[in-house]
C-alpha cells in the first residue's frame, strides 16, 4: 500500500504488510523517474522477455489469462480488447495511451507519469508488440505539465539507449512513442474525441461503429488503453498471469489504485488488491474521517453516490460488488461528502462541471445538461424551487439517459439521480424553505 498526497513533491509512502505494492513501488522515490534507476530495478526486462521469448499472440493470451480489466473506468478485459485488432495487413497500427486524466476525484495516473514514466513506456511497447503496432500515441492532459516534462525526458532517454526506435533488443520489432499534450478539454477522455483532438480536429466524439480497432487514428487500426492498465501489463509479463490473477476477486483481478479525497485524515492514492472494502480504504489506511460523512462517490464524479452506511463501507471495491449497490467502480476515485454539506449544492457543482465540459455536439447533452438541467439546479440553489421540480428533473434525466452521442450526459445523470434517490429529504427541504437543510456556507444567499 502506498499513499500519495496531492502535492507535486509532498509524496509520502506508508507500508502495510497485508498488501504488496506493485504499480506504486517506486512512486515518491528520489530519482525513480530516470532510466538509470528504472534499469537498476529490472526495468525493460519484461519488454525483453516479450520480444525475445514470446509471440505477439502469446503476450495477448497472457494478458487475457491474468484477468486484467481496463482501469480507466469501463472495466473491459484488456486482452480481449487487444484481440479485436484485425490481422496484420501492412497498414500502420497504433497503440494509444489515454492519459487525459480529468475526472474529478481521479489523480492516480499523474504519479505514475511523474515518478515512474518508464513503467508506462515499457507497457506501451509491450502492448504495441502484442497488437502489431509500431507507433504509440501518449495523449496527456494539458494541465499535467510536470508529468509531460518527465515523459518527454523519459522518451529521449529510451531512444538514446535503443529501448524505443528500431529493432528493439535485436528482435526486429520497431516501436516509438509520440507524446501529445491536450488543451484542457474533459471530453478528450472519451477515446474517439481524443483521436480527433490528436489529429488536429475538433474534439467531438465519433459515431461507433466503426470502433477504433477497425478505424481509429487516421482511420487506421488502433487500440486505446489507460495509464494504469498499461503499467499493469509490465508486471503481468514479468511475473506471469497466475501471479496477477491470484490477487483480487473472482471478476476483478490484480491490484488497483484507489484515490481518497474529501474529509479523510490521510487523503491520497492507495494501491490495494481488488476487492478491498471501502472501510479498509477509508479507516484502516486513510486514518478515518475528520468530520461526520453522509455520502461517498465510489469511482470519480461520474459514478452514482452512495450513502455512508455500514453496508456500503463493507462492500468490496470491485467491478461487480459496487454495481450491486447501485453504482460503479469507475476510476476508483472515492470522494467523501461531509454530513453538513448541502447535497443539492454538491450535486450542482458536478452538474456545472459536466455542463461546462459538454462539447455541444448532440441535442440531449447540449440542451438537456447544459440547458435544462443547469437551469433547474440554478433555480434550486437560488431557493426558488417549486413543487414538482424533482419530478421534472427525474423525467428530464430519464429522457436524456442513453440518448446522447457519448457517455458524458449519462455521467452527469449518475450523481443527479443518486443524490435525489438517497437524499430526497434535502431537496424537499430546500424547495419548501428556500434555504438548505445544512448551512455550512452562505453559498445559497449569493446563488
Amino acid at each position: 500500500m502506498t499513499a500519495v498526497a496531492d502535492k507535486p513533491r509532498a509524496i509520502t509512502s506508508r507500508t502495510d504488510p497485508r498488501f504488496e505494492v506493485v504499480l506504486y513501488k517506486h512512486v515518491g522515490v528520489e530519482g525513480a523517474h530516470t532510466l538509470a534507476y528504472y534499469r537498476q530495478h529490472g526495468g525493460y526486462e519484461a519488454l525483453k522477455k516479450a520480444l525475445t521469448g514470446m509471440k505477439p499472440a502469446e503476450v495477448t493470451d497472457e494478458v487475457k489469462r491474468s484477468g486484467l480489466r481496463g482501469r480507466g473506468g469501463a472495466g473491459f478485459p484488456t486482452g480481449v480488447k487487444w484481440s479485436f485488432m484485425p490481422p496484420v495487413d501492412g497498414r500502420q497500427r497504433f497503440i494509444v495511451c489515454n492519459a487525459d486524466e480529468s475526472e474529478p476525484g481521479s489523480f492516480k495516473d499523474r504519479y505514475i507519469m511523474e515518478d515512474d514514466p518508464h513503467q508506462l513506456l515499457e507497457g506501451m511497447a509491450i502492448a504495441g508488440y502484442a497488437i502489431g503496432a509500431t507507433k504509440g500515441v501518449l495523449y496527456i492532459r494539458g494541465e499535467y505539465y510536470r508529468a509531460y516534462e518527465r515523459l518527454r525526458e523519459a522518451i529521449a532517454e529510451a531512444r538514446a539507449e535503443g529501448l524505443l526506435g528500431r529493432d528493439l533488443f535485436g528482435s526486429g520489432f520497431d516501436f516509438d512513442v509520440i507524446l501529445h499534450r491536450g488543451a484542457g478539454a474533459y471530453i478528450c477522455g472519451e477515446e474517439t474525441a481524443l483521436m480527433n483532438s490528436f489529429e488536429g480536429l475538433r474534439a467531438n466524439p465519433r459515431l461507433k461503429p466503426p470502433f477504433p480497432a477497425q478505424a481509429g487514428v487516421y482511420g487506421l487500426p488502433t487500440t486505446i488503453n489507460n495509464v494504469e492498465s498499461l503499467a499493469s501489463v509490465v508486471h503481468i509479463i514479468s511475473r506471469g498471469a497466475d501471479w496477477f490473477a491470484a490477487m483480487g476477486t473472482e471478476d476483478s483481478k490484480g491490484t488497483k489504485l484507489y484515490q481518497l479525497s474529501g474529509p479523510a485524515v490521510r487523503p491520497g492514492v492507495y494501491e490495494l488488491p481488488m476487492g478491498a472494502t471501502f472501510r479498509e480504504l477509508i479507516f484502516d489506511l486513510g486514518g478515518g474521517v475528520t468530520e461526520p460523512v453522509k455520502a461517498l462517490i465510489p469511482g470519480g464524479s461520474s459514478t452514482p453516490m452512495l450513502p455512508f452506511t455500514d453496508d456500503v463501507l463493507d462492500t468490496p471495491m470491485d467491478y461487480g460488488a459496487i454495481v450491486k449497490k447501485g453504482s460503479m467502480l469507475g476510476t476508483g476515485g472515492v470522494i467523501l461528502i461531509p454530513r453538513d454539506k448541502c447535497i443539492v449544492n454538491a450535486t450542482w457543482n458536478l452538474v456545472r462541471f459536466y455542463a461546462h465540459e459538454s462539447c455541444g455536439k448532440c441535442t440531449p447533452c447540449r440542451e438537456g445538461i447544459s440547458g435544462w438541467m443547469t437551469k433547474m439546479y440554478q433555480k434550486l440553489v437560488a431557493g426558488l424551487g417549486e413543487a414538482g421540480d424533482l419530478e421534472l428533473i427525474e423525467m428530464m434525466a430519464e429522457n436524456i439517459k442513453g440518448k446522447a452521442f457519448c457517455p458524458l450526459a449519462d455521467a452527469c445523470l449518475g450523481p443527479v439521480l443518486s443524490s435525489i434517490a438517497h437524499f430526497r429529504d434535502e431537496y424537499e427541504y430546500l424547495i419548501a424553505h428556500g434555504r438548505p437543510m445544512y448551512t455550512r456556507s452562505s453559498w445559497w444567499k449569493d446563488a
